[in-house]
């Protein structure tokens, strides 16, 4: 299964790669080898897939998407927490 993350550009590029934060605040640098948006800024958000960026994403999308992410995820832990509450009786 392939996945596409939401990095956020934390330091300016330098040369073919750019340092990025994920959701989680870990830090790392990806390559601009396939990104063809120009050069990305700090404050960018990017898609990027295996180490590569791929695109800049708009930072209300981003924003949006975050939130999305966090509501499903709190959603699931409710029915974790439901079902365990169901086997215990």
């Amino acid at each position: 299964m392939c996945r596409h993350l939401l990095q956020h550009v934390v330091e300016p590029a330098s040369g073919q790669s750019v340092r990025v934060e994920d959701l989680d605040g870990l830090r790392r640098d990806v390559s601009l080898l396939a990104y063809v948006d120009g050069s990305p800024g700090v404050g960018d958000w990017l898609l990027v897939h295996s180490g590569y960026a791929l695109s800049r994403v708009d930072g209300s999308e981003a924003t949006a998407t975050i939130a999305e992410l966090v509501e499903a995820g709190r959603q699931r832990r409710v029915a974790l927490v439901q079902e365990e509450q169901e086997e215990e009786r």
